[in-house]
């Protein structure tokens, strides 16, 4: 569970490596995150940043395999510049 700020500051996540949800975090073989396309970019990054603290590896997301899942189709591209048809 991640905490939601407001505004435009970063979120910071509780979950330290000494707390059982990071030792869940570094016994885990792998990460699936249902919905992905859904979530905010800061909820993203929060979760990269609290896995590298908690597997202290500055790999992304710690190193752990992250399965992201969702109905990517839902997703609207990004065209830059595009015309009306491109887009729809």
């Amino acid at each position: 569970q991640v905490p939601i700020g407001e505004g435009n500051e970063p979120l910071l996540s509780p979950i330290e490596p000494s707390d059982p949800r990071g030792e869940l975090i570094r016994e885990a073989a792998v990460i699936i995150w249902d919905e992905a396309p859904m979530a905010h970019n800061a909820v993203l990054s929060c979760v990269e940043e609290t896995c590298r603290r908690v597997m202290r590896n500055d790999l992304p997301f710690g190193g752990k395999v992250i399965v992201l899942l969702g109905d990517f189709r839902q997703t609207c591209p990004v065209i830059r510049y595009g015309t009306r048809r491109q887009v729809v």
